[in-house]
């Protein structure tokens, strides 16, 4: 099986090799267990980090650089040389994977569907979520416009990958076959984490370290609301601090820190290597994960693999990781005062041995059980 995979994410040439982040080499490594690969997608070149993740295996012929469609201008009147890059690929294909939400992912099976081949949403976020709570009116603006889109997508789809086991599949119904399932692919889980974590519970003292992963800049993850609460968890005479992981400068963030009086407690640490945010787990106390937007986060399956206690707001598939006391609703700082404050040793312990039993659900082997068992009815189906 011939299998082409359309994505907004990034790969990048270099000295022969084809390097990307963790989150896609993982999705193309589950992909091309499949079948013979190909994949459109962006490019790194200018940006001003790199990615350390190398594909040997990604023959260049196999994979076509998309030009960027960041703005409406690129989204409607200059796709031509994207239109036809997909084009060229899907001919050789026979099946077509758009990673959704993204409007190249969306046009790649809109190419798919008039060539009639097969196709499959990769279905990972609500693009809903994304847009109508982002900084940025005109992405505000034109949230009911790619919402339709991507429900009409989904409901005609062949096939549909929800990361989600009911969040996104009652947003986004489908008429095709469907497979609900993380996409996660976290480490081996080992008991020495839990052991590790509980002694770092029994001896932490007052400090609470609070840690996010996520974009500093599009709003939708929600550190702002972690920050309005700090003054009030130290009211309530907490020692704590957070730590955001994530690129972009967090202008805004900064500033807000800044406002509330808590500049000094509000560390930036910018975009980390996967090891180095493991490590940074196993450094702090609670993981929170305040988002608008998700489907089923990796950050909160990585934190869970690392006996975290974990915190989230009740967004896309994370109530179904977390047990309910420990959701808040979205945008509300009360919440995260009460549920944060409300931790204590028997608690922290209790939630840290919980989550890494959870985690098993989430372990790779797991995973792709399920997607071989759903790709062989695909290709009998071809």
């Amino acid at each position: 099986m011939r299998i082409l995979l359309v994505t907004k994410q990034l790969l990048e040439k270099r000295d022969g090799k084809v390097y990307c982040e963790f989150a896609l080499s993982s999705t193309i490594r589950r992909f091309e267990m499949m079948g013979e690969l190909f994949v459109c997608c962006y490019n790194y070149e200018g940006k001003s980090c790199q990615p350390v993740d190398c594909l040997t295996d990604l023959a260049d012929d196999h994979v076509a650089f998309l030009d960027n469609e960041s703005n409406l201008k690129t989204r409607y009147l200059k796709r031509g040389r994207n239109r036809d890059l997909i084009e060229q690929f899907v001919a050789k294909v026979d099946l077509v994977i758009g990673y959704i939400p993204a409007t190249v992912g969306d046009l790649a099976l809109t190419i798919a569907h008039r060539h009639h081949k097969k196709y499959m949403t990769f279905l990972v976020a609500c693009i809903w979520d994304g847009m109508w709570h982002h900084r940025n009116w005109k992405a505000r603006a034109m949230a009911p416009i790619f919402f339709y889109e991507t429900k009409r997508t989904v409901l005609h789809s062949d096939y549909v990958w929800y990361v989600t086991e009911q969040f996104l599949q009652r947003r986004y119904p489908t008429h095709g076959k469907s497979l609900g399932c993380t996409d996660t692919n976290i480490d081996p889980l080992s008991d020495a984490t839990l052991q590790a974590r509980r002694q770092r519970i029994e001896t932490q003292g007052k400090k609470v370290r609070l840690l996010t992963v996520g974009h500093l800049d599009v709003g939708f993850k929600g550190q702002q609301f972690v920050i309005q609460a700090m003054p009030a968890l130290l009211e309530k005479g907490l020692d704590v601090e957070y730590y955001m992981i994530g690129e972009g400068e967090g202008t805004h963030l900064r500033q807000l820190a800044r406002h509330c009086g808590v500049a000094e407690r509000a560390f930036f640490l910018g975009r980390k290597s996967r090891q180095e945010v493991l490590q940074w787990m196993d450094d702090t106390d609670i993981y929170i994960q305040p988002s608008l937007q998700e489907g089923l986060p990796r950050a909160v399956a990585e934190a869970m693999s690392r006996a975290m206690p974990v915190v989230v707001s009740n967004t896309g598939g994370m109530p179904e990781m977390v047990e309910p006391e420990f959701i808040t609703r979205r945008k509300s700082v009360e919440d995260i005062v009460r549920v944060v404050a409300s931790f204590d040793q028997e608690k922290m312990l209790g939630q840290a041995r919980r989550n890494f039993e959870k985690a098993a659900d989430y372990q790779p082997f797991v995973v792709d059980e399920k997607l071989k068992a759903f790709f062989a009815q695909i290709e009998r189906e071809l």
